[in-house]
């Protein structure tokens, strides 16, 4: 279909989703259009998304347009344009357009629409914007898995079958499921971005069933945050403080002295550099700030240190107590998982951690309700039948140092469950 013959209709849905989205549709096609929630045409369809932000003080719109498979609903088709909304809201937020800047060292035939070509420009225009070990790692993605197999075809014939023998052909390979799922991460947007829309829903993909828990003990937990926080390395030390409050690596590491608000005590994960492409702010305690006046550098990055050396330093960190079994990215896992173990709230720990949704914290640390339930309980129990205690461990001016410790690996705990903490940690050593 021409699309010159389409014109772009405001779509109407009940659940008011679809704000600055429209189907594209000919005449006769709009002559159907009855009802008060609008329908999708028998056939593959275009929806444009059309969007507006400040840049430099000044309001900049943009538009693209994106490939829904025939027989999708307009509700699920909007529903998985959202992230897209987003993200073009964002570009213009820091770009003031939604233009891809030309690359000049990336000399391609803009005929040649052959997946390896467009790889080469997606993947050269993404640099600019994306962290380097994620384009290092899609490279090697795309040249191990995906290149081999279909690098020739032209993108206009890639079907969800094409997709789904590259995946079998890796899962026969005995690649881990994470591996294998990192083909649809390389894959759909780099589709996506040339107007191929697949039906993802179609593919399958291996569960995931290498899901690392942190199940060491509090005393193990203890021996770690100490070996972090006396680590002889300033730049390192400084890192693992940040990653002591559940930041990630590459959060921490491309984090810049103007991400810092000293005035509000707070610091900002910029969208670029964030999993989840959204800036988000956190608070800047004593120790972060400490951490980060340890550095020598006044502008820019904070911390002058590269990912694999963070790795070596983190490993040397670990071997200098005897754990072996430990990766850098566990750290967050620690400090989720200890944080909900000792009482802390699963929707102050999800804010924590930034992650959009609480269920995906659920889903990752939270194992049986029952358990769930009966450290509720047991909280509310010694809250109510032992205040005494709190009293003595305030008027104990020994104890306050440990009070102080466990505030700083819990910045979020409450005085009570810090209280219930000491406790726990004094019955233990009675036994």
């Amino acid at each position: 279909m021409n699309s010159s013959a389409t014109k772009p209709i405001k779509i109407k849905l009940s659940n008011n989703t679809a704000s600055g989205m429209y189907i594209l549709l000919t005449d006769d096609e709009i002559k159907k259009q009855t009802g008060s929630e609008t329908k999708p045409p028998n056939r593959i369809y275009k929806i444009q998304i059309a969007v507006e932000a400040i840049y430099n003080n000044q309001r900049c719109r943009g538009k693209k347009s994106f490939s829904i498979p025939k027989g999708t609903s307009i509700v699920k088709a909007v529903a998985s344009l959202q992230g897209k909304k987003d993200a073009m809201i964002q570009a213009l937020k820091q770009n003031g357009t939604l233009k891809i800047a030309k690359v000049a060292n990336v000399k391609k035939d803009p005929k040649d629409k052959r997946l390896d070509t467009l790889f080469d420009l997606w993947i050269a225009n993404k640099s600019i914007n994306s962290k380097p070990n994620t384009v290092r790692a899609y490279k090697m993605t795309y040249k191990t898995h995906i290149s081999c197999v279909i690098g020739k075809k032209f993108v206009n014939t890639m079907t969800e079958e094409d997709v789904q023998a590259i995946i079998n052909d890796t899962i026969n390979k005995g690649k881990a499921a994470n591996t294998i799922k990192s083909i649809k991460r390389v894959l759909k947007p780099l589709l996506e971005i040339n107007d191929v829309l697949l039906n993802w829903t179609k593919i399958t993909l291996p569960k995931d069933t290498s899901c690392r828990k942190y199940i060491k003990s509090n005393e193990d937990t203890f021996k770690i945050v100490n070996a972090l926080r006396n680590y002889n390395h300033k730049v390192a030390r400084g890192v693992f403080e940040f990653l002591l409050t559940g930041r990630r690596i590459n959060e921490t590491l491309y984090l810049t002295h103007e991400n810092i608000d000293y005035k509000n005590n707070s610091f900002t994960i910029p969208a670029k550099y964030a999993k989840t492409k959204k800036d988000f702010v956190f608070a800047l305690t004593p120790e972060l700030i400490q951490a980060i006046k340890m550095q020598n550098t006044q502008n820019g990055r904070i911390f002058r240190l590269e990912h694999r050396q963070m790795l070596l330093h983190f490993k040397t960190a670990m071997s200098n107590i005897g754990i072996y079994d430990m990766v850098i990215h566990d750290l967050r896992s620690m400090v989720a998982q200890t944080a909900l173990d000792n009482g802390a709230n699963i929707y102050d720990v999800s804010k924590m951690l930034a992650h959009q949704k609480v269920a995906t914290t659920e889903a990752r640390y939270v194992e049986g309700g029952a358990k769930q339930a009966a450290n509720a309980q047991k909280v509310f129990t010694n809250l109510v039948s032992q205040p005494s205690q709190q009293i003595d461990i305030i008027n104990d001016v020994s104890a306050m140092g440990e009070y102080t410790s466990l505030k700083q690996i819990y910045p979020t705990a409450t005085d009570e469950m810090i209280f219930r903490i000491m406790q726990m940690m004094s019955d233990n050593e009675k036994k």
